[in-house]
């Protein structure tokens, strides 16, 4: 896909070969909360875990997290996961990843999505919402230092 008549943009899995860019955009992005190299590694290696990385002219720009699992007695899709690069946000990069996610969980025959995010997220939950999450239940003091977050569900 092109993006005005300059920027290349694709999304793609993401492979072992992205660890150190992960790691870096990770802490880029939630700082004290970011997932550490070590469980970054363990999503690559892992069949359970979905990892797209979105490329602009060949960088990575951000990246999707997720996996399958049980969730109310049903298999759904858990993001854990959406980073963006500060430069390259509010262009549609968080959407097209989320797109993306959702698609492979559609053709797995996964019907619902979750996520948390910090009750303090506006953006996020701006994006989240305009994909179509609701909010599900308030986790009390999720993240540290007792900061709350919000399960958001979607069905698709």
């Amino acid at each position: 896909m092109c993006l005005g008549s300059y920027l290349e943009f694709r999304i793609r899995r993401a492979t072992l070969e992205d660890l150190d860019s992960l790691v870096e955009i990770e802490a880029k992005c939630f700082a004290d909360e970011a997932f550490t190299r070590n469980q970054l590694d363990y999503c690559l290696k892992s069949s359970d875990f979905v990892c797209l990385v979105a490329l602009v002219d060949e960088k990575m720009v951000g990246f999707v997290i997720g996996s399958v699992e049980i969730f109310s007695g049903e298999m759904a899709g858990h993001v854990y996961t959406l980073d963006v690069l500060e430069g390259y946000r509010k262009r549609g990069f968080g959407s097209r990843l989320l797109d993306a996610f959702e698609s492979i969980l559609a053709e797995k025959g996964i019907r619902a999505v979750y996520l948390e995010v910090r009750v303090d997220n506006i953006p996020a939950r701006r994006l989240y919402s305009k994909h179509g999450y609701k909010p599900f239940k308030v986790l009390k003091n999720y993240y540290e230092p007792k900061a709350d977050a919000v399960m958001l569900r979607k069905i698709l």
